[in-house]
Parts: structure tokens; sequence; C-alpha cells
């Protein structure tokens, strides 16, 4: 847990700054899925009010445990842990790979002591607060497009900044890319390596194109000062067509 600071430097940067400049506002939610050690989720539930809150989503139990223990070490009191696995449908049976801790879901006909029951997003999140996300984080090993389809509601109520990773080499981004342009969204993808990570992973953001987005080209001379690694060369936001 102490070097993830380190790993995802210009994402947390971006966020910061969306919500420095007012991009991102204090009063609207946050839904961290695939939270993990909530490693994102307790430094954004310092972003946003304290009557605002973090949605920290994960299928761990023992994750979910280490981010509350953190959360009161810290007094961070306002996210809402819940231990659930989402896709694009409610009910479907998911079998994962590896450990729970840090896990890939598929499909399956048959029930195991691997086995999960799917949840949509629209339904876990509470529905009083769909119209009130202002930033959906998602990094589910290769399930973002089964949750972003399970998160409509949420995505045209609320229009928010949506983040998320994928494997570039491995999955179809332009699966993802093409039905947020459908849905008016800009996408850009982060200009960074992921440290620790496998070399294809990257971070993408998506804005709503009805709303005015200022991204200002950064200095990069203290970058590598900074734990940021640039993937290629340009902005720290690179638009994809």
């Amino acid at each position: 847990y102490i070097s993830r600071p380190i790993k995802e430097a210009l994402l947390r940067k971006i966020v910061f700054n969306l919500y420095q400049t007012g991009y991102l506002k204090r009063n609207k939610y946050i839904i961290d899925i695939g939270c993990w050690i909530a490693d994102n989720a307790l430094v954004w539930a310092k972003l946003i009010n304290e009557d605002s809150r973090v949605y920290a989503i994960d299928p761990s139990n023992e994750n979910l445990i280490f981010g509350k223990k953190l959360a009161e070490l810290n007094n961070i009191n306002n996210i809402e842990w819940i231990e659930a696995v989402c896709s694009d449908s409610n009910g479907d049976s998911l079998e994962y790979n590896g450990k729970i801790d840090h896990a890939k879901f598929y499909e399956t006909k048959k029930l195991t002591n691997k086995s999960l029951k799917s949840n949509k997003l629209d339904d876990l999140v509470n529905k009083r607060d769909i119209n009130n996300i202002g930033l959906l984080h998602l990094d589910v090993e290769g399930f973002e497009f089964k949750v972003l389809k399970g998160s409509k509601e949420i995505v045209d109520q609320s229009r928010p900044v949506i983040i998320f990773e994928q494997h570039i080499s491995k999955y179809d981004v332009y699966e993802i890319i093409n039905y947020l342009k459908n849905k008016n969204y800009k996408i850009y993808m982060i200009n960074e390596v992921l440290r620790g990570s496998m070399p294809d992973c990257r971070n993408f953001i998506a804005f709503d194109n009805d709303r005015k987005t200022i991204i200002k080209n950064q200095k990069k001379e203290n970058d590598r000062d900074n734990g940021i690694y640039n993937a290629c060369l340009g902005s720290e936001l690179i638009e994809v067509d």
C-alpha cells in the first residue's frame, strides 16, 4: 500500500486538478468499483464534502475490511463499503480465476465454490443517488464494458466523468470507446505508463461532450521526480478518435 501513490501518479494528479478547478463538484458522489484496497477511494473521499459519499465496491470482503480499517485510522467517514461483483444484468453466475482479492471474472452456467451472482450497478447504488454521481471509476479486470452497460441510468442521468482501465493489447478498447461516444462522451487516454502493471495497461478518461472541458498541457520537466512516466510523446491527455 505504501508504494501505491507512485503507481498511478498522473491519474491522481488529473483527478485532483479536476476538483481544484471545480469541474468535478465536491457535492457529487463517487463510485469506485473494483476499489481493491481503497487506495483511490480513501484519497477521493477527502476531496469531496463530508456529507457526500464514495461507493467503494469490491467482491473481496478482505479488501473491504482493510479499506475500512484505514478509513477508521484516518477519520474518513463518508465511504459506503459494498461487497459485490457487477455486470450488465442481475443474477448471472460469474466464476473467477485466481484469488478473490484481485480476480478476473467470466460467465459460467455451473455453480462452484468460486461463483458469485452479478449485480447491475444501477440497482446496487441507492436509487436516490443515481443522478448525483460526479465520478465513476472502473477497474474490474476486463469486465469494464459489461459494468458500464449495467450503469446506463447512472451515465444517462448523472453524466459523470468516467475513468476506466484497459489492457490495450488484450481487450477491444473501442468496444467501450464507441459505446461512450454514442452517449456523447469525449474519450482520452491518460499518457502514463502504469508502473507495476503489464506494459499494455492504460487508463482512459471520458468527459460529457456537452460540457466545456479545458485540457491544459502541464510542464513535464519534473514528472519523473513525481513518479510520472509518459507512455508516448504528447500532452497528459491524448484524445482517442
